[in-house]
């Protein structure tokens, strides 16, 4: 079999180039000591670690504090933030600043005066803002608190400013009703205790009702109280003539839903609140629909909780909201075993027509088109796909064009004659999945240079405020720090700013490295370039599992593709179930194929080229069993065993490989087959310059008809 050092040889060479055309960083970044500096700061020695953050740029007290805080030392890391509020600039001193305070406002010594200047440094902000409440409310200055009254959200750190104008004590209407929606919208019903209990008293009923069943709440220990209160602003605002709202559904109706299943009362809860809905509008008609669905998923009731999601999402208009409500209404559908396949197909066709993102329905999508190759509903998903597939997530159109592609190669669609054509959809949409990359072999397209590849993304373009900070800290080699930070919410960083933390943890951390890289595939209109192939799809362990494919007959590709499926390449890898190494194998495989290999017994599963010889052993030993019929089982039976391999192909004869892949009735395995094989593909595309006919027909999947 033809080796893959020279493809291996050139992407290396092009990765050098690409990254040599970054800026270069500044000298002496990360410290090599760094971990003993902050040690021996801790210890009271504070003089090294000081001078390193004094002449180490703008943001060095910044990034040392965090640095501090991620290593546990959290007395440390405050008084290093104390001087990145004095001394750092934008934005990081404001950053400083106000987290300081915000937690403490005793933190600083002259904290109002701070404050005043960096409003003055800075502009108002509204973290600022945020801040000087809490040090005002510290301080008990209520003439100051009261000020804030003119630029008042109904934020749930305001609840100081609040309670100010309600000791203020004037009683007017326009508070009152401002004192009610903070009530009922408030996040954080602990806050609700600052308000001051004679204005509290002076409410309507409906709302004391609420005051004591959201504080009760709060407290952990309402013994059935919260819920006696909360029925009772329920049955008042569901018969009032309140003004119809579009915002976000205030969280009391959740809070309502949680006591009623810690008190066991779902059913009764579920019909309560969907009650309340008829006599609501807006989003307090979702959030009791939404919470009734909830309630009646939780005990079995499917039909009744697809009404209820249907009734909430049909309360709003397109947005997120809307698209929780129909994606719990679909899932509630494919739980109910009484639903037809006509109700099922209305419902999937009604969401179709009303979602706002089809990216938030791939999961449910690729659920239905399972259970149609499941049940062998072939002609239902052609209609399905041909009414409404334009409108699914690309992903999901490609698998469904994959599925009647070879249905119809299969001659188990009537009066059709398209194959070429879903292939073709398959392909477009979704080139680099494995319905797209399994339509490429089948139509022998070859797939971009890497020169030719543009890395369009629709990400943001400016470097903002999230992408400094993250910068900050790869310059400091605070890696893990930066990728755990951005994990958080990837959508708010640039396309290069993922790169770069991708590249800081390729060589550490490669399985971390290909998570930060993955974020750049589900923007949309992304094309990856070739620098982003090679950062989700790396070899850092150079050619070893090649060698040990190639020793045992295996196509390298198979195992490479495995190893990235399985551990991404973490060779100290442990998974929840005991799985371990970069094979992820169970302690007892590992037992039985050391014996097997006459291997010592404390043979280590974490030393990469121990446990690839074994996987390479192992996969060989599958594929020559009776029971297996080419590498898609050879995949399923390493991923769920072959006694269940042998049970599904009894439960769905006759069905040829591709589509015998989507009948398996678990995901895991079902997906496991794509993942591999998709990642084996582009690693034999990256690295060997093969076209993905080429490789199908070595591993020998049918290529053609």
């Amino acid at each position: 079999m033809k080796k893959i050092y020279f493809g291996v040889l050139f992407s290396i060479l092009f990765l050098i180039f690409l990254t040599s055309c970054r800026p270069e960083e500044e000298a002496g970044f990360p410290p090599s000591n760094l971990e003993n500096l902050i040690k021996t700061a801790s210890d009271g020695s504070k003089a090294q670690l000081y001078k390193l953050a004094a002449g180490g740029g703008d943001g060095a007290w910044f990034a040392l504090a965090a640095a501090c805080e991620e290593a546990g030392y959290h007395n440390l890391a405050r008084s290093l933030k104390a001087e990145s509020a004095e001394k750092d600039g934008a934005p990081f001193g404001l950053i400083s600043l106000t987290s300081l305070l915000i937690e403490d406002p005793g933190a600083m010594a002259h904290p109002l005066k701070s404050l005043k200047k960096a409003v003055r440094d800075y502009g108002n902000d509204e973290r600022l803002r945020h801040a000087r409440i809490r040090v005002l409310a510290a301080k008990g200055r209520e003439r100051d608190l009261l000020k804030e009254m003119d630029n008042y959200r109904g934020e749930s750190w305001e609840a100081p400013v609040l309670a100010a104008a309600l000791r203020r004590g004037n009683g007017d209407a326009e508070l009152k009703a401002v004192t009610e929606r903070f009530i009922l919208h408030v996040d954080k019903p602990e806050v609700l205790l600052l308000l001051p209990q004679d204005s509290i008293a002076a409410l309507s009923p409906a709302y004391r009702h609420l005051f004591t069943a959201r504080t009760t709440h709060s407290s952990g220990n309402s013994s059935g109280e919260s819920l006696e209160n909360y029925k009772a602003w329920l049955t008042a605002t569901a018969v009032s003539q309140e003004v119809c709202s579009l915002e976000s559904a205030p969280p009391v109706f959740a809070e309502m839903a949680d006591e009623a299943r810690q008190a066991g009362l779902e059913g009764e809860w579920a019909e309560v609140l969907m009650d309340a809905a008829s006599g609501l509008c807006g989003s307090k008609h979702f959030g009791a629909a939404f919470q009734a669905g909830r309630l009646y998923w939780y005990i079995g009731e499917y039909r009744k909780a697809s009404s209820a999601f249907l009734s909430a999402a049909e309360a709003v208009p397109r947005g997120l909201p809307r698209d929780r409500a129909l994606w719990f209404r679909l899932k509630a559908v494919s739980q109910d075993n009484s639903i037809s396949l006509e109700e099922e197909l209305a419902a999937f066709s009604r969401a179709a027509g009303g979602w706002d993102k089809p990216e938030r329905f791939e999961d449910v999508l690729e659920e239905f088109i399972h259970r149609r190759v499941r049940r062998g509903e072939w002609n239902a998903l052609k209609t399905a796909f041909g009414d409404w597939g334009s409108s699914w997530p690309a992903e999901e159109r490609a698998v469904a064009a994959w599925v009647l592609a070879f249905a119809e190669w299969e001659g188990r669609l009537t009066g059709s004659n398209g194959t070429a054509d879903y292939l073709k959809t398959a392909y477009e949409a979704a080139p680099w999945s494995w319905p797209g990359l399994r339509a490429a072999g089948l139509l022998d397209k070859t797939l971009p240079e890497l020169s030719s590849l543009s890395g369009e993304d629709n990400s943001p373009v400016e470097t903002g405020e999230n992408d400094l900070i993250i910068r900050l800290y790869l310059k400091w080699g605070l890696n893990q720090l930066a990728a755990d930070t951005l994990m958080q919410n990837p959508n708010l960083y640039t396309s290069e700013t993922l790169r770069l933390t991708a590249h800081a943890l390729e060589k550490d951390n490669p399985r971390l490295s290909i998570r930060v890289a993955s974020q750049l595939w589900g923007r949309e209109g992304f094309k990856p370039s070739g620098e982003d192939l090679l950062l989700r799809y790396p070899l850092p362990l150079g050619n070893l599992s090649e060698e040990t494919a190639l020793a045992q007959g295996l196509p390298p590709e198979i195992l490479t593709g495995l190893v990235r499926t399985e551990s991404a390449w973490d060779s100290k890898a442990v998974s929840r179930s005991g799985a371990e190494g970069l094979s992820q194998f169970m302690p007892s495989t590992w037992e039985e194929w050391t014996r097997r290999l006459r291997l010592p017994e404390d043979a280590n599963p974490m030393d990469p080229e121990t446990n690839l010889t074994l996987a390479a052993a192992y996969l060989e030993w599958l594929y020559q069993r009776e029971w297996t019929f080419g590498w898609p089982d050879v995949l399923v039976s390493y991923n769920a065993g072959g006694g269940r391999l042998r049970s599904w192909h009894r439960e769905a004869p006759g069905l040829g490989e591709d589509l015998f892949g989507m009948s398996i009735p678990v995901e895991e395995p079902r997906s496991y087959i794509r993942k591999v094989l998709s990642a084996a593909t582009i690693y034999g595309y990256l690295y060997a310059g093969k076209s993905p006919r080429s490789l199908h027909e070595e591993w020998g999947l049918e290529v053609n008809k």
